[in-house]
């Protein structure tokens, strides 16, 4: 796997911001990686400001304000299920009105930070710690992924699929604080189908 993927560096943050964050993490639950992206695209395709550089389109993420602002029609209309046109627009509103900012989050440790998380309809553990690894760089994996529970139960648990809470533990105790970057490298081994040759030694 290293050599495979070697020179891919250290696991880096996926959005600009955290309010886009959390936005996508809403999007993504229980849906594959290739339709949240999609979803996301036409999300903003549709609210998000852009400027044209070398005659293509470039977009900003919409802001908490557009899509607080946005009919949940229009939001099902980029491929949103009514509940999660519902949560995202109710996420943006907090948001919006000042009733919640995101950057909070920053002074709180992972545990405060789920707590604080899934206080809102439509987000989960599994939402926050994705908002924790993919949006603040917090060395915290998304254990109950299922991707996540694939790739770590092909490799180290001879292809038996592990429970969430099961590969959050040996994450922590076999990576430590490289946890991320290790789950990482696996997720992006798994889904190029490199197999698993010999012991591990990482």
């Amino acid at each position: 796997i290293k050599q495979a993927l070697y020179g891919f560096g250290r696991a880096g943050l996926m959005t600009a911001n955290l309010y886009e964050g959390i936005v996508k993490a809403i999007i993504q639950q229980q849906i594959s990686l290739r339709v949240a992206e999609h979803l996301t695209a036409n999300l903003v395709e549709k609210f998000g400001d852009y400027v044209a550089f070398q005659g293509e389109k470039v977009y900003d993420f919409p802001s908490a304000e557009v899509l607080a602002e946005a009919r949940i029609e229009e939001l099902r209309g980029c491929g949103l299920s009514w509940k999660k046109a519902e949560y995202v627009k109710a996420f943006s509103r907090e948001v919006s009105t000042g009733a919640f900012n995101p950057e909070e989050l920053y002074r709180l440790s992972p545990e405060e930070i789920v707590k604080r998380l899934t206080a809102f309809k439509g987000l989960g553990r599994w939402s926050a710690e994705l908002v924790m690894a993919a949006s603040m760089g917090l060395n915290v994996i998304p254990a109950d992924d299922l991707g996540v529970r694939r790739a770590v139960s092909y490799y180290y648990f001879d292809g038996k699929l592990q429970s969430g809470e099961t590969v959050r533990r040996f994450a922590e105790e076999r990576f430590g604080e490289f946890k991320l970057d290790v789950i990482v490298y696996l997720l992006m081994a798994y889904r190029m189908g490199i197999p698993k040759s010999g012991r591990m030694d990482f």
